[in-house]
């Protein structure tokens, strides 16, 4: 019956006229009616075709039934144009990736199914990273910008983005509110002068 509703949806969702579509259902209606009967090879005269002697306009044989030029057998169901048939499941040719059918919020990217979000110019960017300017952005790196009104931006290596929109050299964020100058320390969430001796500004 499963086999059946997918004809049934597969062949109404189709491109074919409604002529031809309600032949193709009345078919497989008639040919599983048959089947579930026990009269096998007598579907033919109700629309199953024998796989020989499909017409020129359904050329594709398929579970004794005939199916226009696109479509393809695929274990007890039919794929139709736009598919291509993965295990025995019809799959959207977009979702096909090295054997397998991606899920339908992913795409094949380099043979392995990728999450639409994480998708940047062709590359697939791991977890915790972003997509900026076509390139994979470590998220402690992505910044919303100058002042936050100039975009997304991602830091250069060795900065982390402090208060969202800062790049500021590691260790030199303070309290992710505050970048501190080259000469000063985060100490106690605020930035301190360094001593000379180089010792910690924090200590006593």
């Amino acid at each position: 019956m499963n086999a059946l509703l997918d004809d049934i949806s597969r062949i109404t969702a189709s491109s074919i006229s409604r002529r031809e579509a309600f032949k193709l259902v009345g078919g497989a209606v008639g040919g599983a009616l048959l089947a579930y009967l026990g009269v096998g090879r007598a579907s033919r005269g109700l629309g199953a075709q024998d796989p020989n002697r499909c017409p020129h306009n359904r050329p594709v044989p398929c579970n004794g039934n005939c199916y226009p030029s696109g479509y393809s057998c695929c274990g007890r169901t039919v794929c139709n144009t736009g598919q291509t048939c993965i295990n025995g499941r019809c799959c959207p040719s977009a979702q096909v990736c090295n054997g397998t059918c991606c899920p339908s919020d992913q795409r094949c990217i380099s043979g392995n199914c990728c999450p639409s979000a994480r998708i940047c110019s062709g590359t697939c960017c791991t977890s915790g990273q972003t997509c900026i300017d076509g390139k994979c952005c470590p998220s402690a790196q992505s910044c919303n910008g100058v002042f936050g009104i100039f975009g997304r931006t991602c830091c250069p290596s060795g900065q982390t983005c402090c208060n969202g929109r800062q790049c500021c050299p590691s260790g030199q964020c303070c309290d992710n509110r505050t970048c501190c100058p080259p000469d000063e320390a985060c100490c106690h969430d605020r930035c301190v002068r360094r001593n000379p001796s180089g010792s910690s500004p924090c200590a006593a």
